[in-house]
Parts: C-alpha cells; structure tokens; sequence
C-alpha cells in the first residue's frame, strides 16, 4: 500500500512538471540586472566541465533534480551559464533596496551574484560595455571572470576593482571595508590603491587610505555569518569548497584526489542541508560523495 501511494504521488508530480513545462514558457536570457527569487533552489555547476554528469554518489535523493527543475520553470529563471561566443551584456540601468530585517539576491547581466545586506542599496549604471555597480550598504559578492573586463564596486568612500573572485564589502557613512574570501581586489580611496588577497582584510574612509591586514578563518566566518544559509561558488576550488562546506556545517569535508581537488565549482544555494548540497556538487564535479558517521569523503 505505501509503495502503491508513493508511486502515484510521483505519477502526479510528473504530471505537474510536464503541464507546467507547456504552460510556461522560457524567458530569453536578461540583458540587464535581474532580481532571481532562490529560495530552496540549488544550482551548482563545474566550471571546466560542461554540462551535468552521471554522479557517483553513494547517497540516493531521487526526487531532488526534479525538484529544482521545477523551481526553474515556476520562477522562470536562467542558467548562470554564459555560451561561448556570446557578447557580454551590458548591465542595464536598475535598483534594488533592501530594508530592516530584509536580504536579496541579484544576478547581474554577466552571472555575477550579489547577496545584498539589509538596510543596503545596489545601483547599476547602464554603461555600455562597462561592468559597475554602485553600493551602499554591505554586500557578498560572487563575480564571474571576464578577461579585460573588470568589475567595480563604486562607494562614497572609494571603490573596487576586482577580475572575479568572492569578497565582502560593507560603505556605510563614509568608511569602506572589504574582506576577500578567494581572488584579489584592488581597493582604491584618496588617492591610494592596495591589492588586498584572499584572507586579508582592508579599510579605508573619506580621511583614511586603505590599509590592509591578514584575518584568520574564524575572523572570516564570524564577518560572514549574516549570510546565515546562503551559500554562492564562483570558479571556487573544490578543495576550497570542502573547506567551507566543513566550517559552514561542522562535518569534516575531505577530497582525496589532487586533480579534483582542483575542479572548479559555481553554484548558489539557499536553505540547503549538507547532503543536498553535496549531491549537487559532486554531480557537477562527476565525483563520489561518501558520508560515513565521523567525516564526508569526494573521490573520482
């Protein structure tokens, strides 16, 4: 009887997706900022491999792609992929405000991810061919690599430049600071410019130049902690992404191959338990998830 109820509950969702598909459809790529409702909705990707492959994991959620497929018709979002040859977009003129208590994630026109702050403003300029925005508040930003196109953070109290990397950065009443999780971010104020690299902070104010100084892990993670679940991979390292899986979960992550190790991941996700996420990167990545009661094993 419960198999019998579980197999018709499945023919239903089957059903929903296929009428949803047809009633709904796809949206054209945006060419401009656009405002992606995430919610429980995880996406992950490898960035050197194409496309999604065969997963070898060692742990079953069979309902879960389905689930955010569904997700993507509903919402009606796009891939964060940008294809080959493709011009790059142009942002667009737009704004979004976030009051007390409210956060929002934006996907500009090129992929990039910006997890907006409460009580924060982002502005986007409409310059062609230009990647800017303008902050105030504090964001988390997630920027997809352009060669020869840099991306900038404009503030009241100085600005920056990044090529793609994952860093925070918080303009409020004249004073910047900027804490860079992977990558490097030129931070420029009065005059003055400094390359500030993963694991460093900087500040700088409308009377001060920026300085910079070395944070450790539990700096980071405390700093970081107002994205409470959201998490966002840009061209991050797997091994990178087992570091912050562990810290973000309290699970030891491990990779036990080097050259996967190196694989790059972009995914975002919201409001995801450890296995789902898991499953969505070891899925990107064509790698092995192995949960076991004392630590969390990726392998070819």
């Amino acid at each position: 009887m419960r198999n019998e109820r579980y197999f018709r509950d499945l023919a239903r969702v089957l059903q929903e997706a296929r009428d949803i598909d047809s009633a709904v459809p796809v949206p054209p790529r945006p060419t401009g900022t656009e405002l992606i409702a995430l919610g429980s909705r995880p996406y992950a990707r490898s960035a050197t491999r194409s496309g999604w492959r065969r997963s070898g994991s060692r742990f079953g959620l069979p309902l879960l792609s389905m689930a955010a497929a569904l997700a993507l018709v509903v919402t009606g979002l796009v891939s964060l992929d940008t294809p080959a040859g493709e011009a790059p977009f142009s942002y667009g003129t737009g704004e979004v405000a976030t009051g007390v208590g409210e956060t929002a994630t934006v996907k500009l026109g090129d992929g990039t991810i910006v997890r907006l702050a409460p009580e924060s403003r982002l502005r986007t300029m409409g310059k062609d061919d230009l990647r800017e925005v303008w902050l105030e508040g504090r964001a988390f930003f997630a920027v997809t690599k352009q060669p020869g196109r840099p991306f900038y953070v404009r503030t009241h109290a100085g600005e920056a430049k990044v090529l793609g990397t994952r860093f925070d950065l918080s303009a409020r009443e004249g004073d910047l600071q900027l804490l860079v999780v992977d990558g490097s971010v030129s931070i420029a104020a009065l005059g003055e410019s400094v390359d500030v690299a993963a694991q460093q902070s900087a500040r700088a104010s409308l009377s001060t130049p920026p300085v910079t100084v070395e944070v450790d892990s539990a700096y980071i993670e405390q700093e970081l902690s107002w994205l409470g679940d959201f998490l966002v991979f840009e061209g991050t390292p797997l091994r990178q992404v087992a570091v912050e899986l562990s810290a973000r979960y309290g699970v030891p992550v491990e990779v036990l191959d080097e050259r996967l190790a190196q694989e790059t991941v972009v995914g975002v996700f919201t409001g995801q338990t450890l296995e789902n996420v898991l499953e969505f990167v070891c899925r990107a990545v064509s790698a092995r998830c192995t949960i076991t009661p004392t630590r969390i094993t990726i392998s070819p």
